[in-house]
């Protein structure tokens, strides 16, 4: 696998962690007259989801596709 592609596959992974941490906060709003315990259960599913995206963030930053390099041939 090429640079290239992990550096895709990060951000695609970045993007849908995101979207799901939006999707567990809209969960833990819309639920919170259940009770406290529903709301909270999605609040701490948000922040995993928007921990792990971070953490793909720092990964692509090492893996992300620079340009060209140059080879020593030597």
């Amino acid at each position: 696998m090429t640079r290239v592609y992990w550096h895709r596959l990060l951000v695609a992974v970045v993007i849908v962690l995101i979207v799901a941490a939006a999707l567990f906060y809209l969960f833990s709003v819309t639920m919170a007259p259940q009770g406290p315990d529903v709301a909270e259960r999605f609040v701490a599913l948000a922040w995993i989801s928007f921990v792990a995206a971070v953490g793909a963030g720092i990964v692509d930053f090492f893996v992300r596709f620079n340009g060209p390099r140059p080879r020593d041939d030597r």
